[in-house]
């Protein structure tokens, strides 16, 4: 035995990071089964899987945040202990998170160094200037201009992952794990990122790519661990991998093709209208009608005022001159309240700030648009409470272990479903969905989609705004392309293009 151990450290090295029989089981769930899985040094490894295959919970296992029922860890050949991200981080594992966790009101070096800062003399003191000049030095490596002494809070979210992932790097980690990373990001953002990551990989740090765009995946990766129903069950090499492999891996099936869903509207009814909306410095003069039942896309580069847009038709703020009309009537909203009382419902972009309540259970977040329907005083009826949650948790298909549990609990997009379903319960008139699928597996994007266009069918209109063009041609009547604010065209989106889209947008 000794003798073939020591051939295979000769000849094989020992796999950078190595977790070996990990379970963990939640109530009701069987979260992580016996998983193995490798890491070599010098290799970027993609892991693969629906929302609820277990990806967040090995990558919480790796990092110290939960730990396993069962299993092993070894980093280098020698097994360790990590029990918190602290030990992770000592042990030189960083994670750049998929919802960023800086803190805004400091500076770029403050959070870089939050918890291990630089000090200096006998009586100990933060030395600032080394903090600062190695903070530059950290970030000129990654090639990114950004002024360290500014705080974070009004940095572009591309600036704030460089931030994130400097975070990781002070400490000198050399297995890096990405989460999500380019789900919030620029096509060009998303370029640069991953020109980062092979950077990384040729001064020989291991790496860990989640995502569930799996073009990316499979350009960026060496092999790929797939993982269904908290098992892993296969490896890929780069030769073995396709986006259709990929899929049936994670289903476990020939996965359905995702076909082009149809558009016709049943009415000429029109529901929505903006006439001549504008806001100072975020989008001038824009004017469309939507039909009911009908899904409206709105596509643009980012910046192009897509959001601020959205937010106007919801009250979150005022347009400075134009008007909305919902129905006939035109409306003065003084804010969400009244677009909710007028049967408007949004699903924000940002979900973590403005789509979930993180203390309240999944079935409170569900329910919680529509509490008037049952509610009668003094106390909410909880049979009808239960049969709400249970007829759209199920129309959205919600991996849960329970309904009391905490909806912060449920990986990301299993969040966003159930965001998506408190609107569908509360009966809504609009329906804006900003980045609907943001961080949401293939197969989990094509459930929303029918679900959108079955709604629909059902006189739900929708206003949908996607950075991702295909999404957007997929499931929309029509398109309005705005850039820079303004409104350049409007197309038939089964007559349209990507290639088409971005022309018009920047001509």
């Amino acid at each position: 035995m000794k003798k073939k151990r020591l051939w295979r450290e000769m000849y094989m090295p020992l796999p950078k990071l190595e977790v070996k029989n990990a379970s963990k089981n939640f109530p009701g769930v069987k979260a992580l089964v016996d998983v193995d899985f490798y890491l070599n040094p010098g290799e970027i490894v993609s892991l693969v899987g629906e929302n609820g295959a277990g990806k967040s919970t090995l990558i919480n296992v790796i990092t110290g945040q939960i730990l396993p029922d069962e299993g092993e860890l070894y980093i280098d050949g020698k097994k360790v202990a990590i029990a918190s991200p602290t030990d992770a981080l000592n042990l030189g594992v960083g994670l750049v998170p998929q919802e960023l966790n800086l803190i805004p009101q400091m500076s770029v070096a403050e959070n870089i160094y939050l918890g291990t800062c630089k000090v200096k003399g006998g009586m100990p003191r933060i030395d600032w200037k080394a903090m600062r000049n190695e903070a530059e030095e950290i970030i000129k490596n990654l090639d990114a201009k950004i002024d360290v002494t500014k705080n974070v809070d009004n940095m572009s979210v591309a600036d704030q992952q460089m931030v994130q992932i400097a975070r990781a790097l002070c400490l000198g980690a050399d297995i890096l794990i990405f989460d999500e990373p380019t789900a919030c990001l620029t096509l060009k953002e998303t370029e640069k990122l991953l020109s980062i990551i092979r950077k990384f990989k040729e001064e020989g740090k291991s790496i860990i790519f989640v995502s569930h765009h799996l073009d990316e995946v499979i350009e960026i990766s060496d092999r790929v661990s797939i993982m269904r129903d908290g098992a892993l069950i296969e490896n890929l090499g780069k030769g073995e991998l396709s986006v259709t492999r990929l899929i049936n891996g994670m289903i476990g099936r020939e996965a359905d093709k995702g076909e082009i869903l149809r558009r016709e509207v049943n009415t000429g009814e029109v529901i929505l209208k903006v006439e001549h909306l504008s806001r100072k410095r975020e989008f001038q003069d824009i004017s469309f009608d939507v039909k009911r039942g009908e899904i409206f896309g709105i596509a643009g580069l980012v910046g192009a005022g897509r959001t601020e847009l959205v937010s106007t038709v919801f009250g979150v703020q005022r347009p400075e001159t134009g008007a909305i009309w919902l129905d006939g009537e035109e409306l003065s909203l003084r804010g969400p309240h009244d677009a909710i009382k007028k049967g408007i419902g949004y699903v924000s972009e940002e979900r973590r700030k403005y789509g979930i309540l993180p203390t309240m259970t999944i079935k409170e977040n569900l329910t919680i648009a529509n509490l008037k329907s049952i509610y009668r005083f003094p106390m909410i009826r909880k049979k009808e409470e239960e049969e709400m949650f249970r007829t759209y948790s199920e129309q959205v298909q919600v991996k849960m272990a329970s309904p009391e549990g905490l909806l912060t609990k449920l990986s990301g997009g299993n969040q966003q479903k159930v965001v998506v379903a408190r609107w569908l319960a509360a009966n809504c008139k609009l329906l804006i969905v900003d980045e609907p699928t943001r961080g949401i597996d293939v197969l989990a994007k094509n459930e929303i989609h029918k679900l959108m266009r079955k709604c629909a069918d059902e006189g739900l209109t929708i206003l949908a705004v996607s950075s991702e063009l295909e999404e957007l041609i997929k499931i929309c009547n029509r398109i309005l392309i705005m850039h820079e604010g303004r409104q350049k065209g409007m197309v038939d989106a089964s007559e349209i293009t990507p290639e088409q889209i971005l022309h018009i947008a920047l001509t």
